[in-house]
C-alpha cells in the first residue's frame, strides 16, 4: 500500500508541476459547463441531465489527454526501466498511477460545482439524480483512465497514445448509441444490437443520470475497468520475457471473452437497483401496492409484441424493459398479476389481407389466426421509424398491453414504446383499478363548442363530397377522449332544457361557462350540496392578436361566465382584474392572411406577461394534485380572491394548490391596453389560481324556488323560434346534504386542445382523479420524471451566474496555479541561498 501511495504522490504531482495540468482542467471547466449554460436560461430548469448527457463525448477527448503521459513519457525520458527496478510490483505501479489519474479526474469533476449550486439557489432540484450523475460520470471516466493507460504503456510518442485513445474510447461510446446500432443493422441485421449489448457503454451510462444505480450497469463498469488495469499489469511483468507477446495475446483474448460474455449474461437483467429520484419515480410506489393489494380475483396481463429479432434497433430491448416493469407489479401484488408475452408479425397480417377473409379453421399457421384474432380485439401494429442501410424506413410493429379481469372485456393499452416505459405503472394499474369498480365512474362534462365560419370553397368542397358541413368546433375534445381513455364514463351535457344533467354521475366538470343562468347555478349548487364532486375552471377573458405592418393588434374579448354570485356563498371568487407575471412564455400566432406561413408552423411571437407560466415550486407541495406536476401554461388566466370569514363562517377548509410567483401584478379590466399596461412595477406579490375547497357546502338557493329554464335564443341574424310547449317540471326532488369538493381555476385556456400540453393535462386528470376516486391514483400517475422548470430569473441574475459559471472555478484553479508556482519558487531559491550559505 506505501508503495502504491508513493507513485500516486508522484504522478499526481507531476501534474502539477507544470501548467498543463491547470490549463486542462480550466478548459474542460470552461467546455462543459459552457455548453450547459448557453442555452440554460432560454428554458432554465433545475436538471443537470443535459449536462450529463453531453459529458461522454467531451470525455472521449479529455481523458486520452490525461493518460497519453503516463507511460509513454516513462518510455521516453528513459524512466520506464527505471521504475521496475525500483522495490515495486507491477500491480502497484498500475493502481498507483490509476488512482493519481483518477484523483486528477475526480477533482476535474469537482471544479464544476457552480452548476449545482446555482440549481440550487434558482430552483428546487432533484439532489438523487445529480449525485448518481457524478457517480456515473466517475465510473465513466475510471473506464476510460483505464483504456487510456492500457495504449499509453505500447508507445513512446504521447500523441500516438492519445489518438488510438481517442478512437477507442469514441468506439465504445458511439457503438452503444441507437444511431450508430441502427446503421449496423441495416447493413448486417442483428450486428449493431449485439455490439451495442455487450460492447456499448451509453445505456449503463444514462440509467445514472436518471438517478437509478442498475448493480449491473455499477458491475459493468467496474469489471471493464479491472480487465484493462489487469493486462497493464501483464503486459508490464511480462514485458522482454520469453513468448511474452504470445502470453500476452493470449491474455487479451481471455479477458476479451470474459468481460463480452459477462456483459451477454447481465444484458437486460436487473440484479438490485437503487432508486435515488427524490420520490423514488422508478420504483412501485406504495399506493400501487395498496391499489393491487385490493385485488380479489387474479388479472391476466398480456404483452401483444413483434419478435425481439423483428423489432428496429431501439425497440430491441422493449419486451425486457415492459417485463421487468410487470415482474415488479406481479411481486406487489403479491401475485395476484399475472402476465405472458404473445407474438404478433405484422407481415402474417397483410398476407391473411391479401388473401382475402378465411375461417381460422383453414389458417395452416396458427400465430396468423392469433393476429387476426387481436385486430379484432382491437390489438393493431404502428408504424416507427427504422435505419435500413442508408435510408430511414418506417416499419410497422406490435407492442401492447391486454388486461383482463373476471369475465369483463379486456382493456388494450396501445403502442407501448421506451419513452413510455416510465408511465407504464400509472396505466397499468389505473386500468386495473377501474376493472376492479363494480361500474366505471362517470364525469359530467360541460364545456362549450365554437361556432365555425366555413369558407365558400370548402362548403362547396363537403357538399360534392356528400359530407355534412360543420357548424361548430369543439375547442375541449381532446379532454372529452382522454377521459375515455382512462376509463371514465363521460356524459357531455349542455346543462340546457334538452341536455341536462345525469341521473347519476360520480363529478360535474364545467370548463369555461359563459353566461350561466340561474337555473345552471341552481344545478351546480345542488350538485355541492349534495356532496358531488365539482371541478370549475373559469375563462374571464380571451384575446386576439393580429400581425400588422405597425405591429401586433390587441383585442380583449369578455367571456362573461357570471358564476361569481354562486361562488361568494362558497368564500372564493374569480377576481376581474387581468393577470401579468414576470414568469411568462411567448406565443406564436400565425396571420390569417398567410395560410401558407401557418402550415409551415411559421408566424409571429408575441411575448407578454399574461403568457403566465407556473412552475413546481409556486404549486402545492403536499397536495396529491399539485405535487409533482412540470409547469402550467396559465394563459390569460385570472387571479382568485378567497374570503376567509365566508369559509369559516360555513365550516369549510380552503387549500391553495397554485400561485404566481410573488413578482406578479394586475391591471384593471377597464384600462385600455398600452405598453406602460405590461411595464413590470417595483414589487408584486403572489395570486392564489387555484384552490380546492372541501366540507359541507351551504345552499345558495335554501328556501327559493327552483329557477325555471330560460327560453331559448336564436343565433344571431336567425328569426326567433316559435315557442313550444314545456312540460311541469314538479317539485326538485330533495337531496340530502353531504360533504363535498370544489375545485375552481381562473383559466380555462389551458385545457382547450391548442395548449393542452403536457403539464396542462396533467393537472386535468389530477384534479378529476382525486376528487372522483380518491388521492392513491394521483400519486401513481406522478410515478414519472416532471420538468423542474425555474421561475426566470432576471436580467442582473442572470448575468451574475454566468459570470461565476465562466469564471469562479477558473479563476480558482488559476490561483491555486499561480500560488503553488510561486511558492515552489520560492521554496527552490531559499534552498539554491542554504546552500550557497554552506559552500561559503
Amino acid at each position: 500500500m506505501k508503495n502504491i501511495v508513493t507513485i500516486l504522490r508522484r504522478d499526481l504531482g507531476a501534474c502539477f508541476t507544470s501548467p498543463i495540468g491547470y490549463i486542462f482542467m480550466i478548459v474542460y471547466v470552461l467546455i462543459s459547463v459552457g455548453l450547459y449554460i448557453t442555452s440554460f436560461f432560454t428554458y432554465p430548469m433545475a436538471d443537470l441531465r443535459p449536462y450529463f448527457m453531453n459529458l461522454p463525448i467531451l470525455l472521449c477527448v479529455f481523458i486520452p489527454a490525461v493518460t497519453m503521459r503516463i507511460w509513454a513519457e516513462e518510455r521516453k525520458e528513459n524512466t520506464w526501466e527505471m521504475l521496475l527496478t525500483f522495490p515495486m510490483k507491477a500491480r502497484e505501479l498500475v493502481v498507483g498511477k490509476f488512482l493519481a489519474c483518477l484523483l486528477f479526474y475526480a477533482l476535474t469533476l469537482a471544479a464544476t460545482f457552480t452548476l449545482p449550486l446555482m440549481l440550487v439557489a434558482l430552483g428546487k432540484p432533484d439532489f438523487g439524480p445529480m449525485a448518481t450523475g457524478y457517480f456515473g460520470t466517475l465510473l465513466l471516466g475510471g473506464f476510460f483512465l483505464a483504456i487510456g493507460i492500457f495504449f499509453s504503456g505500447f508507445f513512446k510518442d504521447q500523441i500516438v497514445a492519445f489518438v488510438v485513445t481517442l478512437l477507442a474510447c469514441f468506439g465504445i461510446f458511439l457503438v452503444g448509441t441507437d444511431f450508430i446500432a441502427s446503421y449496423l443493422d441495416g447493413m448486417k441485421p442483428g450486428l449493431g444490437s449485439l455490439l451495442s449489448q455487450l460492447v456499448g457503454v451509453a445505456d449503463h451510462y444514462n440509467a445514472f443520470s436518471r438517478g437509478v444505480i442498475e448493480l449491473a450497469d455499477l458491475l459493468y463498469f467496474l469489471v471493464w475497468t479491472v480487465l484493462f488495469l489487469v493486462l497493464n499489469v501483464m503486459y508490464i511483468e511480462g514485458r522482454g520475457r520469453p513468448k511474452a507477446k504470445t502470453i500476452f495475446g493470449t491474455a487479451v483474448a481471455m479477458c476479451a471473452v470474459i468481460g463480452l460474455l459477462f456483459n451477454w449474461l447481465l444484458a437486460g437483467t436487473s440484479l438490485a437497483r437503487f432508486d435515488s429520484t427524490q420520490d423514488k419515480i422508478f420504483t412501485v410506489c406504495e399506493a400501487s401496492r395498496s391499489i393491487l393489494s385490493k385485488i380479489d380475483s387474479p388479472v391476466q396481463v398480456k404483452l401483444y409484441i413483434t419478435p425481439k429479432e423483428k423489432m428496429p434497433t431501439g425497440m430491441k430491448q422493449l419486451e425486457q424493459q415492459v417485463k421487468d416493469k410487470l415482474e415488479e407489479l406481479r411481486l406487489a401484488s403479491n401475485g395476484k398479476l399475472e402476465y405472458s408475452s404473445v407474438y404478433l408479425e405484422v407481415a402474417n397480417v397483410l398476407a391473411d389481407t391479401k388473401q382475402g377473409m378465411e375461417s381460422a379453421e383453414d389458417e395452416k399457421d396458427e400465430n396468423k389466426a392469433i393476429e387476426k384474432r387481436m385486430l379484432d380485439k382491437g390489438v393493431e401494429p404502428f408504424s416507427v421509424r427504422a435505419m435500413s442501410e442508408d435510408e430511414v424506413t418506417n416499419k410497422l410493429v406490435y407492442s401492447s398491453l391486454g388486461i383482463g379481469y373476471k369475465d369483463k372485456k379486456e382493456e388494450i393499452i396501445p403502442q407501448v414504446m421506451p419513452q413510455n416505459v416510465d408511465e407504464l405503472e400509472y396505466r397499468l394499474v389505473s386500468t386495473i383499478y377501474k376493472l376492479t369498480r363494480e361500474k366505471a365512474p362517470v364525469v359530467a362534462l360541460v364545456a362549450p363548442k365554437e361556432a365555425i365560419n366555413i369558407d365558400p370553397q370548402m362548403r362547396r368542397l363537403y357538399e360534392q363530397m356528400g359530407q355534412p358541413v360543420p357548424t361548430s368546433e369543439d375547442p375541449f375534445s381532446t379532454i372529452e377522449q382522454v377521459l375515455k381513455y382512462e376509463k371514465y364514463e363521460v356524459r357531455r351535457v349542455d346543462l340546457t332544457e334538452d341536455s341536462k344533467m345525469p341521473d347519476e354521475y360520480d363529478a360535474l366538470v364545467v370548463i369555461n361557462p359563459r353566461e350561466l343562468n340561474d337555473r345552471q347555478k341552481w344545478e351546480i349548487n345542488r350538485a355541492l350540496v349534495a356532496g358531488k364532486s365539482v371541478v370549475l375552471a373559469v375563462q374571464n377573458y380571451e384575446w386576439d392578436y393580429r400581425a400588422t405592418r405597425s405591429g401586433t393588434s390587441i383585442t380583449k374579448r369578455e367571456e362573461k361566465p357570471q358564476i361569481n354570485d354562486l361562488l361568494k356563498n362558497y368564500g372564493v371568487t374569480v377576481a376581474e382584474e387581468i393577470l401579468m407575471d414576470v414568469n411568462h412564455v411567448p406565443l406564436t400566432i400565425q396571420s390569417s392572411s398567410n395560410p401558407l406561413a401557418a402550415m409551415l408552423g411559421g408566424g409571429q411571437t408575441v411575448n407578454l406577461p399574461m403568457h403566465v407560466l407556473v412552475n413546481s415550486d409556486t404549486m402545492a407541495s403536499d397536495n396529491s394534485i399539485t405535487s409533482r406536476l412540470g409547469s402550467i401554461f396559465y394563459l390569460w388566466g385570472s387571479p382568485l380572491s378567497l374570503d376567509e370569514d365566508t369559509l369559516k363562517k360555513h365550516g369549510l377548509a380552503a387549500k391553495t394548490l397554485m400561485t404566481t410567483t410573488n413578482r406578479a401584478w394586475t391591471a384593471a379590466s377597464t384600462e385600455s391596453i398600452s405598453q406602460a399596461t405590461f411595464e413590470k412595477p417595483a414589487s408584486g406579490k403572489a395570486y392564489p389560481l387555484m384552490v380546492m375547497i372541501t366540507g359541507q357546502f351551504p345552499d345558495a338557493y335554501k328556501d327559493k324556488p327552483r329557477p325555471a329554464w330560460p327560453e331559448e335564443q336564436p343565433m344571431p341574424g336567425q328569426p326567433p323560434k316559435p315557442p313550444k310547449e314545456k312540460e311541469e317540471e314538479g317539485e326538485a326532488a330533495p337531496v340530502t346534504p353531504a360533504p363535498g369538493k370544489l375545485i375552481v381555476m381562473g383559466c380555462a385556456e389551458m385545457f382547450r386542445k391548442n395548449f393542452l400540453q403536457a403539464g396542462n393535462l396533467d393537472l386535468f386528470m389530477n384534479s378529476v382523479d382525486a376528487v372522483t376516486l380518491g388521492d392513491e391514483l394521483v400519486h401513481v400517475r406522478s410515478r414519472k420524471p416532471i420538468d423542474r422548470m425555474i421561475t426566470m430569473p432576471d436580467t442582473t441574475t442572470r448575468r451574475i451566474w454566468k459570470i461565476i459559471n465562466y469564471a469562479l472555478a477558473p479563476a480558482i484553479i488559476a490561483g491555486i496555479g499561480i500560488a503553488t508556482t510561486m511558492m515552489r519558487r520560492r521554496a527552490r531559491n531559499a534552498y539554491t541561498m542554504s546552500f550557497g550559505a554552506t559552500e561559503d
